[in-house]
This record gives C-alpha cells, structure tokens and sequence, in this order.
C-alpha cells in the first residue's frame, strides 16, 4: 500500500508535469500555426486563437522595466515560486489531495512560462476570449490557466476548510475541567 505522503506527491507530479506537456505542445502549435497568420475565429464574438508575445507580467505588470530586468524578475520570481511548491511536496507539507492537486497545476504552469522565458525570452499566448468588442480579456495560454484554476483551487479550499473547522469548535463539547 502507497503511502498518503508519496501518493499526493505523484499527484502533484503527475498533474504538473500533463500541464506542463499541454502548455509546451500548445505553444509549439501556436508557433508554427498562428504566429504569421490571422486569429482563427472559434467562436463568432468570442472566442479566437491568435498569437501573442507576452513580455511582461498579467495585465502589464512590471511594463515599466527595460525588457531583460522584466524578464530575470519575473523568471526568478517563478524560480523562487517552483523551488518553494517543490519543497512542499518532496517535505510531505501537503496534506489533502486537492491541496497537492492545485499545487500541481500551479506547478505545471510556472514551469511552463519559465521555459518560455528562459529560452524566448517572452511567454507565448493564444487564447483569446471576448465578448463582442466591448470586454477583451487578456490573451493567454495552458500554462496560465493551470496557474489560476490551481490558485482559485487553494482559495476555495482555504474558505471550505476554514468554516468546517470553525462549524467544529462551534460544535465540540467544553473541555472537562
């Protein structure tokens, strides 16, 4: 029988690394198939697949940063988050499955757009969602999403799991004196 720290570890291994093969396959894809052509049209008015450079952070961050400054900050910042999860699962720190499932994708997703920036220097995005011309979301791409669903993941979890342990000491009878 597996023991419950190394199956959560293989979780977390197991999901970052099929994050991290989605994002580089498709990235790849977008390179050859997109990054000289027009978006391909999914969805009429809301959903295309177009090419796009992101040398910056979400929404421009650090935009103010010449360009290699921006590109170590951001790439040792990912560093430091992926020695940290990493530390986490190999310490056994993990202790529930969704837990070391969200680390996972956030894992697989900072891996991913570390290997963007180290070796383009730039993080490849593709997927472009709006609605009509009115609200245009930023382009992004797998490794991204791997990042948020995995962080909205562990914020959910920290507010179920918080009101179950206060629904608990509500409950738990007085200590005996």
């Amino acid at each position: 029988m597996m023991r419950p720290m190394v199956r959560r570890a293989l979780l977390t291994l197991g999901l970052a690394s099929a994050v991290l093969a989605a994002d580089q396959t498709s990235k790849l894809w977008a390179l050859s198939s997109l990054r000289f052509k027009r978006a391909i049209e999914v969805v009429p008015g809301c959903f295309h697949l177009a090419y796009a450079e992101n040398r910056s952070a979400a929404f421009g961050i650090l935009g103010i940063l010449p360009f290699e400054l921006r590109r170590y900050v951001l790439t040792a910042f990912a560093g430091i988050a992926i020695v940290v999860l990493l530390f986490l699962v190999v310490t056994g720190r993990i202790r529930r499955s969704w837990t070391a499932a969200a680390t996972g994708l956030i894992l697989g997703g900072a891996i991913g757009n570390v290997i963007d920036r180290m070796r383009l220097g730039y993080v490849v995005d593709f997927i472009d969602w709006h609605v009509g011309d009115h609200y245009h979301w930023p382009t992004f791409n797998v490794a991204d999403s791997g990042i948020v669903v995995g962080v909205f993941m562990l914020l959910w979890l920290s507010y179920v799991v918080d009101r179950q342990a206060a629904r608990g000491k509500a409950h738990a009878p007085a200590p005996a004196k």
